[in-house]
């Protein structure tokens, strides 16, 4: 049986055509026509939604099926997912500044996570927000063992108030810069709380799922407003806090994880986005130069495309050479597969021990 969420799917090919949109305009010099296209760099906190749903999910759900939470098993299975491609790359342009650039020195920051707390990422900027992924890892499993102890409504009043801590940080200014975690952890949390919600009150999601329809359409001609209001079209719009997106982008969460999980046209260039879109991150800057280097007086579509077909070009080496080989790699491993695999061979090995006669 397909286990895969198809508008899950369409939300992470979204979240990745969204930030990459944004970042082309950017690459092409941002003319003041293409300017509020840049928006879609919160692309990136509905990955950061996507993300905290997907752990969330994990961690409760094995709660709720074995009695406890095994953080280092969740912690090797994350980092074997995320870590290969990123220090591929990573090491990929430091030897190419290396080469390029005189008295360059390696910062140790970016191979433990640190660089968002810098005032200035002198490249590979867009890691800032694997920094923010990577420290949310090594915090919410903890947490989570911690919250699984309490009664339910005081797990959701203890995360409904992490939900608001990072707002409450950017209004008193107790940060450097706005990719700092701390500051930035809405809608990771947001996540997070859908997923308890989803586990420990399946009445009220339930209930909630019946509007899940109009909530998403609410949600999309909202954040289509932000757009608009960058054009000057509502110049009394304020600019989307990230709490606010954490909101819309939940409401488009309950309506992706509906029980109406069908199929539709297309998706099939949709889960080839989807399921590459990490290395499309990572690589898509590096494709954009080249873009920029080689084809810069071309009109924008053409230069979006063929960036575009650039950038996926390149992540296919890096998911097919790296990325899918060392996640097929955790199932053949007791440390890091699936509890319900490590069952499985359990029960095989407990069978060929039995003597047969």
């Amino acid at each position: 049986m397909d286990k895969r969420v198809y508008r899950l799917d369409l939300l992470r090919a979204f979240a990745i055509f969204s930030v990459f949109l944004a970042h082309t305009v950017l690459s092409y010099g941002a003319p003041a026509h293409l300017a509020p296209l840049q928006f879609g760099g919160t692309g990136v906190d509905l990955f950061f939604v996507l993300s905290g749903w997907l752990i969330g999910s994990q961690l409760f759900a094995e709660q709720q099926k074995y009695g406890d939470i095994q953080v280092v098993r969740f912690w090797i299975r994350r980092w074997m997912r995320t870590l290969p491609a990123y220090y591929a790359v990573l090491i990929f342009t430091l030897l190419q500044l290396s080469l390029t650039k005189d008295g360059f020195t390696i910062p140790l920051s970016y191979f433990v996570f640190l660089q968002n707390y810098q005032t200035d990422l002198p490249f590979f900027a867009v890691s800032w927000s694997l920094s923010v992924e990577e420290q949310f890892y090594l915090c919410i499993a903890p947490i989570v063992v911690f919250l699984v102890r309490l009664v339910k409504h005081v797990r959701t009043l203890i995360l409904t108030i992490l939900l608001l801590m990072p707002l409450v940080f950017r209004s008193l200014g107790w940060y450097e810069t706005d990719i700092e975690t701390h500051v930035r952890w809405d809608c990771c949390l947001m996540g997070i709380l859908m997923a308890q919600v989803y586990f420990d009150f399946p009445g009220l999601w339930k209930k909630i799922a019946r509007f899940a329809c109009p909530l998403a359409i609410l949600a999309s001609i909202i954040y289509c407003s932000f757009y608009l209001a960058r054009w000057g079209l509502g110049n009394y719009w304020l600019e989307a806090d990230k709490l606010a997106l954490a909101f819309l982008f939940a409401s488009w969460l309950i309506w992706a994880t509906d029980k109406a999980n069908k199929r539709f046209w297309g998706y099939a260039f949709i889960a080839y986005i989807s399921t590459r879109s990490y290395s499309i991150y990572l690589l898509h800057p590096e494709a954009l130069a080249l873009a920029r280097r080689f084809f810069p007086d071309i009109p924008f579509v053409i230069y979006f495309f063929l960036a575009a077909i650039i950038s996926c070009l390149a992540a296919e080496v890096l998911f097919r050479l790296i990325e899918q080989p060392v996640m097929q790699m955790r199932s053949r491993f007791n440390f890091s597969c699936s509890r319900s695999q490590l069952k499985k061979q359990s029960q095989k090995v407990e069978q060929r021990s039995i003597p047969h006669g």
